[in-house]
């Protein structure tokens, strides 16, 4: 966020002391019917959580502009849905608007979540005279007694509040009149949640001694009194700058407690943790992921749904949640993905947005630009494929069967033509990733589902259609699956983002074409998604990742070919994703970085191979949003094409003028609609 932010009270509050009481157990009321349940042996397991694409549903807009969402509410009164939310007034694209700013909330009712949507006034209004509130944020309503209770974040000077009106209607709000319910260090976004005989508040804090985000809660029997707080779940990264536990939802169902947590895996992303009791929550409940930000869950009779909003979205946002018995198989950001066939050609891999099945487009002449009808080359898949070259040059194409239920390969014929698909066994929770080493031979990284572990597998020999058995223990638990290079002097290396985004690890060849190191070591400090690798002219390998959040992009960089490594140094701002890297025909790298929301892409690029970044600029169309990172790949002349999604699942493309030269404008790249995935789930 910006330097004047809901965000930046985490700074401030990191220095302030500590919080009181924070992490102990509150004796407050009676104990919280089910809380304090363990799962016995035969209890059932917890479902996996995921969502469905997400269709935007309401525009908050008014004649003074655009006007964005932000944390919000849904509850149901009188048979009608009425939201309220964090309203403020849209920044430039691809900017983070002044948090600060945020003075009222929004009001909107609808028949069901999905909509048709009515405005209605902006439900309150800052009062600085209410105790010092300078803010508005996170509105929660709840129904009790015959009233609804709306409890928010406020506060400034004094500190951060947690604060409550009430209203008979929904449309007339009344502070209450002995002020805040209570302060905290980072106090915010709260959720109430009946349980048992009591109410447990949910809210985003900092741990006592302020270098941890943590979920708070404190307990009531009336809604106004509220103990002292405990902890519901902490996150493992010690950066105490940017808050990764925000917008807190707890559901219940079928004995689990659910907790929804963001932002991971980018600023539009909500991590799940099942737990049996839901005054303590753990990394190792991760049970599923949901492609928003703020993401908010409710439940109109039968149909569960799941909301999101943002900074970076005009508005509010509907997905159907997802209740499986398997975890939703991870998606790669590349989309689409290419590479160089054995003849040369450049070769683009995409998903058919209806049935999903794999499509193939080539270029039949690189002097004109020429390319063949896209074709179906295979599926339905469960992600956007990955491609490995052999050293002969054929492309050797790796499939997820939809589900998750197996990984598939098929290999180039040295005459062009394909082989048949064949099976290829290993975990099947996301498209693996591959690399070729020293030796020649192939290696692939497949991740189990719901990032478990991951096993590795090599060819027995370069470009051969056999393969070793799978190495099923090369890597454990992970946040994403993992990214793999190759050093200059042949030797691979792995970097993988730890549960949570707490970390990136790394483990490496010890020698080209041998054995690997036995343990994973530390690489960098929290990171809010998958890392990226590549390797410029200089030989040097660069590993660039968002923070957490997606605030910015940080890259490090190998101080010699094979060697050690650089400090981490700041590359873009506001990040969807680590970058797409590319190295031009000379060698410099050149890097997109897609903006949340995909209204801004950013580009930079090495001003000599190895060397410093130019500051760079705008790379993207003006009014178009892409609904992924774009992928680049050189063609046969050495001009690097870029690839783009847009929301509507048109792929668009720009082209270099010449090798390592600047670039034509963009183009449409077929008029096949390719199925608009990001990272992690269907993009909103």
């Amino acid at each position: 966020m910006l330097p004047i932010s809901r965000r930046s009270l985490l700074r401030g509050a990191a220095g302030a002391g500590a919080l009181p009481l924070l992490g102990a157990v509150p004796t407050f009321g009676p104990a919280v019917g089910p809380a304090f349940a363990s799962a016995s042996a035969d209890a059932p397991p917890p479902l996996w959580v995921g969502a469905g694409p997400f269709s935007y549903v309401y525009d908050p807009s008014s004649s003074a502009g655009p006007r964005y969402l932000n944390d919000h509410t849904l509850v149901k009164a009188h048979g009608r849905w009425h939201l309220f939310g964090i309203v403020g007034q849209s920044a430039p694209r691809g900017e983070s608007p002044d948090s600060t700013a945020e003075i009222s909330f929004a009001h909107a009712s609808a028949p069901s979540p999905q909509g048709p949507w009515t405005t209605h006034a902006d439900a309150l209004t800052v009062d600085p005279s209410y105790f010092g509130e300078e803010h508005l944020w996170a509105p929660h309503v709840v129904e009790a007694d015959g009233r609804f209770w709306m409890f928010y974040a406020a506060g400034g000077a004094s500190g951060a509040a947690i604060n409550l009106a009430t209203s008979t209607d929904l449309f007339t709000w009344t502070r209450e009149p002995s002020g805040p319910l209570f302060r905290g260090l980072a106090a915010r976004d709260p959720m109430v949640l009946r349980i048992g005989g009591e109410w447990v508040m949910y809210y985003t804090e900092l741990s006592d001694s302020g270098g941890h985000h943590v979920v708070a809660y404190r307990r009531s029997t009336d809604l106004v009194r509220w103990s002292e707080p405990g902890v519901a779940f902490t996150d493992a990264s010690t950066d105490a700058t940017v808050s990764v536990t925000e917008s807190p939802c707890v559901v219940e169902r079928d004995g689990w407690f659910y907790l929804f947590i963001g932002p991971r895996n980018g600023y539009e992303g909500t991590d799940v943790l099942a737990s049996r009791d839901p005054l303590h929550f753990e990394l190792a409940g991760y049970a599923g992921h949901v492609p928003g930000h703020a993401v908010e869950v409710v439940a109109d009779g039968d149909a569960w749904y799941a909301s999101a909003a943002g900074w970076f979205r005009n508005g509010l946002y509907v997905a159907p949640l997802e209740w499986r018995d398997t975890p939703p198989a991870w998606q790669s950001p590349d989309n689409p993905v290419a590479g160089l066939d054995v003849a040369g050609r450049l070769t683009v891999f995409a998903l058919d947005a209806g049935d999903r099945s794999m499509l193939r487009r080539v270029q039949t002449d690189a002097s004109t630009d020429t390319w063949s009808e896209w074709e179906t080359f295979g599926g339905p898949a469960g992600a956007v494929p990955t491609l490995g070259r052999n050293t002969d040059g054929r492309l050797e194409v790796f499939s997820l069967a939809p589900g998750g239920v197996k990984l598939h390969h098929r290999l180039q014929r040295p005459d062009g033509g394909w082989y048949e698909w064949e099976e290829f066994g290993g975990p099947a929770g996301a498209a693996p990733a591959v690399a070729r080493g020293a030796d020649g031979r192939l290696e692939v990284f497949a991740a189990s589902p719901g990032g478990a572990s991951f096993a590795r597998r090599r060819q027995r020999s370069p470009g051969a259609p056999a393969w070793d058995p799978w190495e099923p223990a090369f890597g454990g638990a992970a946040g994403a699956p993992p990214v793999v290079a190759a050093n200059a002097d042949g030797r691979l290396e792995a970097f993988v983002l730890s549960p949570g985004g707490a970390a990136i690890r790394h483990r490496w060849q010890e020698a080209p074409g041998g054995p690997w190191t036995a343990a994973w070591h530390a690489f960098g400090t929290a990171a809010g998604a998958a890392p990226r690798v590549a390797r410029d002219g200089s030989g040097r390998l660069t590993v660039a990742a968002i923070g957490p959040s997606g605030v910015g992009t940080f890259a490090r960089r190998q101080t010699v070919p094979s060697g050690g490594w650089g400090e981490w140094v700041p590359l873009f701002g506001w990040s969807a994703a680590a970058p797409a890297f590319a190295a031009n025909a000379d060698g410099r790298l050149e890097a997109f970085s897609l903006a949340p929301g995909g209204a801004r892409l950013g580009h930079r690029w090495q001003v000599a191979p190895g060397g410093d970044w130019h500051p760079g600029g705008e790379f993207g169309e003006p009014g178009i949003r892409l609904a992924a990172t774009p992928t680049a790949a050189p063609d046969s002349t050495g001009r690097l094409h870029v690839f783009a999604v847009t929301v509507a699942g048109r792929i668009r493309t720009r082209v270099q003028e010449r090798p390592s030269g600047g670039w034509q404008p963009w183009t449409a790249f077929g008029d096949r609609a390719v199925a608009p995935l990001m990272s992690g789930s269907p993009a909103l």
